[in-house]
């Protein structure tokens, strides 16, 4: 199976997203901005963004990179998750690495930039990817190291991608044209069903069903549907199923693994209860369900749910909020 997709950014000005729809386009990945500031965003992210919601595009985004070590690319993940906002993406968020400046780092530096703003994502419920072009994957980055991780959108500007390495989508023109758009933009071809909708890390074709079994135990599960049930593969699926805390095989973790995976457990008790608040506010919503909303309590709510650092940030209490309306919001 292919789809035929388009990436874009501020360069292409205001687009009608309406008939880039019309035109074919399958996916768009749309640049969410830049740089560690907040003020790099790309100016036409949220229009964009927008558009492609509105007509039922799916969508992902990408990010241009400057970083010269993998601390300044974990900053740029958290600028990036800022940005972002807990907004739900059909596609990854990928690592846009190409920039001159960073070419002569070497490919130890370089691939362990690539991982840690990925590692980043990922652990705030997203799927991570690397975009690079075949020079910067053959030459400058352990492309195999990458690949065994994270999924792979490759540049080549030609009839036929050469590549040998491993990647599920190819940008094979900057000069194309599409409805919708003034001038050039970027066309690509994804290889791979990876459509989530949602902010989860994987599809969930990927992620074993385990509906047909009624016990308790994970690894009882997982061995009978014929799955690998060592520690090192729960905690794998532990990842990919989108939990973002330091797998111990513990047994909450197994529960809540097991439930993720559609088996017969009951792990209600271990959450808060939905509230029936609409609203926007983490404090009003457990006020709702009669919990302690002082900040010293949600800091202690935001520990066990893998919110670190907690500050009490627009972000932070989304992410708990969306978790609280799910049914999702670990009791302390």
């Amino acid at each position: 199976m292919e789809y035929r997709g388009i990436d874009v950014s501020k360069w292409q000005g205001t687009i009608d997203w309406a008939k880039v729809k019309n035109s074919g386009a399958e996916f768009a990945i749309i640049r969410v901005g830049y740089g560690m500031y907040e003020n790099q965003k790309d100016s036409q992210f949220e229009n964009n963004y927008a558009g492609c919601l509105k007509n039922n595009i799916p969508v992902g985004v990408y990010f241009y990179s400057y970083a010269l070590n993998t601390q300044e690319a974990k900053k740029e993940a958290e600028v990036v998750l800022n940005w972002l906002n807990g907004r739900e993406l059909n596609l990854p968020v990928y690592f846009d690495i190409e920039d001159k400046t960073q070419q002569n780092l070497g490919k130890t530096t370089l691939t362990n930039m690539c991982i840690a703003f990925c590692e980043e994502i990922e652990k705030a419920g997203y799927w991570a990817g690397v975009y690079a072009n075949k020079y910067w994957f053959t030459d400058l980055l352990d492309n195999v190291a990458i690949s065994n991780r994270f999924t792979c959108w490759v540049a080549q500007y030609n009839s036929v991608n050469t590549y040998t390495g491993k990647y599920d989508m190819w940008q094979y023109t900057s000069s194309g044209s599409t409805d919708g758009i003034d001038g050039n933009v970027d066309l690509n071809i994804l290889y791979r069903d990876i459509f989530t909708n949602s902010t989860g890390t994987v599809p969930t074709s990927e992620l074993p069903n385990l509906s047909n079994y009624k016990g308790t135990s994970i690894v009882d599960a997982l061995k009978q549907n014929g799955i690998d049930s060592s520690f090192d593969n729960r905690k794998r699926l532990y990842a990919l199923a989108g939990f973002t805390d330091e797998y111990t095989g513990s047994a909450i973790q197994n529960l809540n693994l097991l439930s993720k995976l559609g088996g017969n457990v009951d792990v209600s008790s271990n959450y808060y209860p939905i509230p029936s608040y609409d609203g926007n506010s983490l404090v009003d919503a457990l006020k709702g369900i009669g919990v302690d909303s002082s900040f010293e309590n949600r800091k202690k709510i935001a520990a066990k749910n893998n919110v670190n650092n907690y500050r009490g940030t627009a972000y932070q209490n989304n992410k708990l909020l969306k978790l609280l309306k799910k049914g999702k919001l670990l009791k302390v």
